[in-house]
């Protein structure tokens, strides 16, 4: 039977990833900080990022690592990103064949964001071990970021937009991404490695529109008020100095949108085979879930 390891276990992609290669058949581990048997798992490990895996490799023959674990307390990066790269050559030395660097649209050298950069510094380690990385856009479905995007409008009769809602977001499936996963390690299709895979769909879409179909599909009327983004940005660095007060977006989320804005992204799912999906069938499916 295939062993696959997913770290970062109880993420939102990690999940989703967990339970559709355990219904393939699949043995599936995952890492955590704070281990317990979790659905979808065969077992869970203890995993720190930037500490090696204790145990792992010496009881389990790890066919391939999909790197999901990401610690959102960490506003540098550093930490995540080094971490990474820990298991990576952890992974590497004790010959395991396939490892997949779950990045991002906003990985790029000259990124504003910490985020970005890192994930750019990440993704170089995995292209010269001749890896896989997928870049995401904003996942939609149950879970993570989009998931707290929904609650606001739904808890929310006024909803705050940064440069009015223009900023253009490319925007991934989360059904699409566990297909080409389960493709990926079922065997049934070969990705070129040691290359970076673009997982978004093919049109970006105005962060206001999506907010709009959200609303709409919940039968809600909402106001939305234009907020300049010095001000967003002034008070997210003021939260963030708060330790214990957690509202589900930072800076980095900013900036990084932002930015993204400002870029075209060529979606590589027609080469791979798989189908774009409208905005809202997506969110639909997200709301439904």
């Amino acid at each position: 039977m295939k062993k696959v390891l997913i770290t970062g276990a109880n993420g939102f992609i990690a999940r989703h990833l967990s339970r559709t290669l355990k219904e393939a058949g699949i043995f599936v581990i995952g890492t955590s900080r704070k281990p317990a048997p979790a659905n979808n798992y065969d077992e869970v490990v203890p995993g720190v990022l930037g500490k090696p895996i204790e145990g792992l490799f010496e009881k389990h023959d790890i066919d391939a690592i999909i790197h999901c674990a990401y610690d959102k307390e960490e506003i540098d990066n550093m930490k995540n990103a080094e971490g990474t790269i820990v298991w990576a050559e952890q992974a590497e030395k004790n010959g395991v064949g396939l490892q997949i660097f779950m990045s991002s649209l906003s990985a790029d050298e000259d990124a504003i964001a910490s985020y970005g950069q890192k994930k750019y510094e990440v993704e170089k380690w995995f292209i010269e071990h001749n890896h896989i990385v997928f870049r995401l856009g904003l996942v939609v479905g149950e879970g993570g970021l989009f998931k707290r995007i929904i609650s606001m409008v739904e808890r929310h009769y006024l909803i705050p937009l940064v440069d009015k809602g223009k900023t253009l977001t490319y925007v991934s499936d989360i059904d699409t991404i566990c297909l080409i996963m389960h493709d990926l390690m079922s065997g049934g299709h070969k990705i070129e490695r040691g290359r970076i895979w673009n997982l978004q769909q093919g049109t970006p879409f105005f962060f206001v529109d999506i907010l709009r179909e959200i609303s709409r599909q919940n039968n809600l009327f909402r106001i939305f008020v234009p907020i300049p983004y010095l001000m967003v940005s002034i008070v997210l660095s003021l939260i963030e100095r708060l330790k214990f007060l957690k509202i589900g977006i930072n800076t980095n989320n900013l900036k990084g949108m932002r930015q993204l804005s400002k870029k075209e992204f060529k979606s590589d799912l027609p080469e791979l085979g798989y189908p774009d999906t409208s905005l809202k069938m997506l969110i639909k499916k997200a709301i439904t879930c």
